[in-house]
């Protein structure tokens, strides 16, 4: 077995948050739809699929660009996929506005639901470190 470093980033842990984000998203949003509506839910649901879709499309840039002896074509692609991501962001963004069932609360939940998922899981290494230590 390879030794790690107590808070090395891998691959695993890129999964395990997209996993966590999409169990927790699951659970989370029949909740809300039975306590505040449809509209929540589906606000939640929106919100969490826009949080998760930024982050895999960040992991998906990242991971092209930092090749060495990339292509100036491959560059311009990423810079075509990184105009497009941000053109849907804003186009989803402002028909969601404008839209009269949004619940501007559970959307926001949903957003942050991904740096949610990453603070725990950053305390729970935290932890995992300081009880070995002890």
């Amino acid at each position: 077995m390879i030794a790690r470093a107590p808070f090395e980033i891998d691959d695993r842990f890129l999964l395990q948050v997209y996993r966590l984000t999409t169990v927790l998203a699951l659970i989370a949003m029949p909740i809300l739809w039975a306590v505040y509506g449809l509209p929540a839910g589906l606000s939640f649901a929106i919100g969490s699929l826009l949080s998760l879709s930024a982050i895999l499309s960040l992991e998906f840039i990242i991971r092209r660009m930092v090749k060495p002896g990339g292509s100036a074509q491959t560059k311009r692609w990423l810079g075509f996929i990184a105009l497009g991501k941000y053109t849907v962001i804003f186009v989803g963004f402002y028909l969601l506005t404008k839209s009269n069932w949004l619940n501007v609360y559970t959307l926001a939940a949903g957003i942050g639901l991904v740096q949610l998922v990453v603070i725990l899981k950053a305390i729970v290494m935290m932890i995992g470190v300081l009880s070995k230590k002890e």
